[in-house]
């Protein structure tokens, strides 16, 4: 029974410690004025935005989720 509690309680802390962070992927894509990549992350809950000197967006980024537009 102890050994049960302790796997549970590790599981606990693993979910607890990605908490307020989410991964998205596929983001919309544009070129700004000044030439940088403008990256969209978007789902049903979060709007993202994402600025690179990269001619290519990321496919997938973690983000804050309190950051969340």
């Amino acid at each position: 029974m102890k050994r049960l509690s302790l796997i549970f309680c590790c599981l606990l802390m693993s979910f607890s410690a990605t908490a307020g962070r989410t991964t998205m992927n596929a983001p919309e894509q544009s070129t700004t004025a000044s030439g940088q990549t403008l990256c969209v992350y978007s789902n049903s809950i979060y709007t993202f935005t994402y600025v690179t000197k990269s001619k290519h967006c990321p496919y997938s980024k973690t983000f804050d989720t309190e950051d969340a537009e």
